[in-house]
């Protein structure tokens, strides 16, 4: 992906229009119009499984069609600008929770430098950019690197799910987070593998908690 189609996907569509059906937007505030907001299914919901190095792992909305689509044109069809209207959606969790209260410091799940330079973005690094922007607190950006190819968890059974990660992250730069309260995002939770192979790294290393916050949940957890 070239450096200018890059810029334009991450600015493209600007003005009062909504992110996700790109007409008029009748709200002031967001990115995301009511009609649209309508089809939004709002959960800010805790997840019901056992991440034993994650304080709480919430995730905001349910997995409805239109957030299912949104999701895979925000990764695979480079629609960077949609970090925008997924960062709103996170930050009515984090408010909802009273998260924006707890942490100091804020996390994303990392990729590869092979996948990120296909893509062009990190989904995840670019919600957690805008989220740190409105909350005013600083991004972990070269913080949590990965540093091995791994299968995509999503084409996984829940044993490989376990392994395929192990070993794929490490921590650099750590009085950056040592003893803080940090907000790992991701785009999708489903056994919560990934969040828990970060966070255990993260406290490893002396950070003091790991709050995880998805967009949704692909399982009902």
């Amino acid at each position: 992906m070239g450096i200018f189609k890059s810029l334009s996907n991450l600015i493209f569509p600007e003005g009062n229009i909504c992110l996700f059906c790109k007409d008029y937007r009748d709200n002031e505030r967001g990115h995301i119009c009511s009609n649209c907001k309508d089809f939004i299914e709002f959960v800010h919901r805790e997840v019901a499984i056992s991440l034993p190095h994650v304080e709480r792992a919430y995730y905001s909305v349910l997995y409805t069609r239109l957030i299912r689509e949104n999701i895979h044109s925000f990764k695979f069809q480079g629609k960077a600008y949609l970090y925008k209207a997924f960062g709103d959606i996170l930050l009515e969790t984090i408010y909802e929770k009273g998260l924006h209260k707890k942490i100091d410091v804020i996390a994303f799940v990392p990729m590869d430098r092979l996948k990120k330079a296909q893509r062009g973005y990190n989904q995840c690094e670019l919600m957690a950019k805008y989220i740190g922007e409105r909350l005013e607190k600083p991004l972990l950006k070269n913080n949590i690197i990965k540093i091995k190819v791994t299968k995509e968890q999503n084409k996984l059974g829940l044993t490989e799910r376990r392994t395929n990660l192990k070993g794929s992250f490490r921590a650099v730069k750590i009085q950056d987070f040592k003893a803080k309260e940090i907000l790992l995002i991701d785009d999708i939770i489903t056994t919560g593998t990934t969040m828990e192979e970060i966070s255990k790294l993260l406290i490893s290393n002396g950070a003091k908690k790991v709050y995880g916050l998805a967009i949704t949940s692909s399982m009902r957890i």
